[in-house]
């Protein structure tokens, strides 16, 4: 309050000696201009200078604001920045519902003024490829690499989409080998490098590639277990044993291609298959009994019972003692009586083969299993029977009725 006080106090006193001065000497100022003139008093003039020179300075900071980032400088980057914001959510509304053209014209309208306007050009050249125009997506991705460098793996992926799309696998893999050196945990990567193996049917790179697909967790579990067992299963049916090694050598390699496949794999039925596929090949089906029985045991598999009836074995005694064993359990399953069956016809045991295969034609009626007991009859000398049981299979196998 009392500096309040002493502020008025000085306020006025000024202003009083202002009135005093103004008044003691007034002197005047004279402007001239042609025929006209204008008089003032020096006070009048002095407060005119100070308001004009206070509105110019006014004048020029409004103006200079204006033009300046503030002003519309300001507005027109900001409304140029809106509109390029809007096409750029457009086209990427458009290449979601997969408006390939569209998207692509819309995206790249955006681009020039876009704040990112790598995902402006990756988009659009994505949207390029899709509505195939292959050249114009490429051109585009150099244009984004060149133009924003550290968007170069970004380009590089996409432009390896395009080339698998086109079926250009050894291109594609050629892009993608160094990449994945060099970024040996980048998943996109590890994917598109697993896909192209995949579609080329390469099964031996995609199966050193399982490690650091596994590893960086590129693939979901599941799918990752799926993956896996297919490219075992696609290794073992695609063996060919090397003909210029011995027989020994031959039954190594498919030793070493079993030991490719991780230890919790090989209990699968379909492997185990193709294991067996494999052996057939090197006439080494002594081994893949020992191994089916063990897995049949663990996991009552149809396809593997079918496949046991089927192996050709130095001892067809063991196999038959160890079918027997299954049938206490599974006294009704057509698989293995028929597998029985056949082992039997191994032995020349033809009254129980007789038997094995009649109840699982009860079981389940099946053309092959008639051809087998047709052919049962005919080796025991009734050739009757034999024949009534190839009508039979002849008839199921037309889908007529059984008289």
């Amino acid at each position: 309050m009392r500096k309040l006080l002493v502020t008025l106090v000085i306020a006025l006193l000024l202003g009083a000696a202002s009135i005093w001065v103004m008044q003691s000497d007034s002197g005047y100022i004279l402007l001239s201009f042609n025929n006209t003139t204008v008089e003032m008093t020096v006070w009048v003039g002095i407060l005119l200078y100070l308001t004009l020179t206070v509105l110019g300075v006014w004048l020029l900071l409004l103006f200079k604001w204006l033009g300046d980032i503030g002003g519309l400088r300001r507005w027109w980057a900001l409304r140029r920045s809106k509109q390029h914001v809007s096409k750029t959510a457009q086209g990427l509304i458009l290449f979601a519902d997969h408006d390939w053209k569209q998207a692509s014209t819309m995206l790249l309208s955006g681009a020039d003024g876009s704040s990112m306007p790598d995902v402006n050009l990756l988009f659009a050249a994505r949207a390029a490829a899709e509505n195939n125009q292959i050249d114009q997506a490429r051109m585009l991705l150099e244009q984004l690499k060149v133009g924003h460098p550290k968007a170069k793996l970004l380009a590089d992926k996409a432009l390896a989409e395009m080339l698998i799309l086109e079926e250009q696998f050894h291109k594609a893999v050629q892009l993608l080998q160094p990449i994945a050196a060099s970024k040996p945990g980048d998943r996109g990567i590890l994917r598109l490098l697993a896909d192209t193996y995949y579609l080329m049917g390469d099964w031996s790179s995609l199966q050193k590639l399982l490690h650091d697909l596994n590893y960086y967790k590129a693939i979901n579990p599941s799918n990752m277990k799926a993956l896996e067992l297919d490219v075992y299963a696609n290794l073992l049916s695609d063996f060919i044993p090397d003909p210029e090694f011995t027989l020994q050598e031959q039954k190594d390699q498919v030793g070493e291609l079993w030991e490719l496949i991780p230890k919790r794999l090989r209990n699968d039925a379909e492997l185990i298959c193709g294991y067996f596929d494999a052996l057939q090949q090197v006439n080494d089906t002594d081994r893949v009994q020992l191994l089916m029985v063990k897995t049949i045991n663990k996991r009552w598999h149809p396809e593997l019972v079918a496949r046991f009836g089927q192996l050709v074995t130095s001892a067809p005694e063991k196999q038959l003692l160890a079918g027997e064993k299954w049938l206490s359990d599974h006294p009704e399953d057509p698989v293995l009586l028929v597998a029985l069956g056949t082992i039997c016809c191994q032995l020349r045991f033809w009254g129980k083969a007789r038997d094995y295969f009649s109840v699982a034609l009860r079981l389940e009626p099946n053309a092959t299993t008639y051809l087998r007991l047709g052919d049962v009859f005919a080796a025991m000398g009734d050739q009757t029977e034999s024949h009534d049981m190839y009508e039979q299979g002849l008839r199921v196998s037309l889908g007529a009725e059984k008289t």
